[in-house]
């Protein structure tokens, strides 16, 4: 009995011993997608925006594919494109008479290729013109007034003012001139007064629009 007893035990231990054994969990399905278009409306129940979305079995949703906005009586204001929430393509804005106002090259993401941003003022004069890399302002930037005339120039370098830049005023006129790095303006600055006579002062002494 003794013996029975021994061996009953030795196959409780064996089964309780099975019993802790944690089998693997199986990995979870994996997550399907669905696309969809989403839109927003004026108080009068025209579109205001429509946006091309995918939404994700595990909550996730991203904008992936054109997105557009209008104006109250239908003229398109903005087109934007996604790919899976990153920007892509050209984006484009226009004022209310249909005249452009912006025009932003993201190209493919990732890329980090220099693309060219266009903006406008309201009269059809070319604002501002340069390029940047995943929109951030980098390289050679030119900034206009309404009517044309020169207003600064310079370049950037990870979206800020990196190396020479000039400033004029509404006529076009030098005004001032120097070096920044990385955002702060630093050395020697050349400064013209109404006069046109140029004067010598130390960075620290210029004041110039800094954004």
């Amino acid at each position: 009995m003794a013996r029975l007893a021994s061996s009953a035990g030795v196959l409780g231990g064996f089964a309780l011993a099975a019993c802790l054994v944690q089998r693997p969990i199986p990995d979870p399905p994996p997550a399907t997608a669905a696309h969809e278009t989403r839109r927003s409306f004026h108080a009068d129940g025209t579109t205001r925006s429509e946006t091309r979305v995918v939404v994700w079995s595990d909550g996730r949703v991203e904008r992936d594919g054109p997105e557009r906005e209008y104006y109250l009586d239908g003229a398109l204001e903005a087109e934007r494109f996604f790919v899976h929430d990153a920007p892509t393509g050209s984006w484009r804005t226009w004022f209310p008479t249909g005249t452009p106002r912006s025009e932003v090259d993201f190209g493919t993401p990732g890329s980090d290729v220099p693309c060219v941003q266009r903006f406008w003022h309201s009269n059809g004069q070319l604002a501002a013109e340069g390029t940047a890399v995943d929109g951030v302002r980098e390289g050679r930037w030119n900034y206009w007034s309404e009517n044309g005339a020169i207003l600064r120039a310079g370049t950037y370098r990870g979206g800020k003012r990196d190396g020479s830049w000039s400033f004029h005023d509404e006529h076009g006129a030098k005004r001032a001139e120097g070096l920044y790095s990385l955002g702060a303006r630093v050395g020697s600055w050349t400064l013209w007064d109404e006069h046109g006579e140029a004067h010598e002062r130390a960075a620290s002494e210029v004041e110039v629009d800094d954004q």
